[in-house]
């Protein structure tokens, strides 16, 4: 590889450091969600009515959208960790990092339009 190790070792390494503490707040958000899903309910299954009770509250939305920006971020940055590691040509980088902000966005978006959503409905 012609890569210049100089050039992306500051990146690179905080790309990696920013990995592993989005992997513990990850790994927090998704014990809470779990938690708050599985085994706060009275019931053996969770029922949408029970998902819709508990997203009209302030702090749910939230936690669900830290937790999908969280797990958007880090997944997103390891695949890029990937293909940055693999991709020998600046354009072909270029063209992968545009898909991933572009897939983020999009998910960011459909996500945040369900937590929104939810967060809005009426019980009836």
């Amino acid at each position: 590889m012609d890569k210049n190790f100089k050039q992306t070792s500051r990146a690179g390494a905080v790309a990696w450091l920013l990995q592993r503490i989005s992997a513990v707040i990850l790994f927090i958000l998704l014990l809470f969600h779990f938690v708050t899903y599985h085994f706060l309910t009275q019931t053996r299954s969770v029922s949408y009515r029970q998902v819709l009770e508990r997203a009209q509250s302030w702090w749910f939305p939230l936690l669900q959208f830290a937790f999908l920006v969280t797990a958007l971020y880090h997944g997103l940055n390891g695949i890029w960790s990937v293909l940055e590691d693999y991709t020998r040509s600046k354009f072909w980088r270029l063209v992968w990092y545009g898909l991933l902000v572009t897939v983020g966005v999009a998910l960011l978006f459909v996500g945040t339009l369900t937590i929104v959503k939810l967060y809005t409905m009426k019980l009836a």
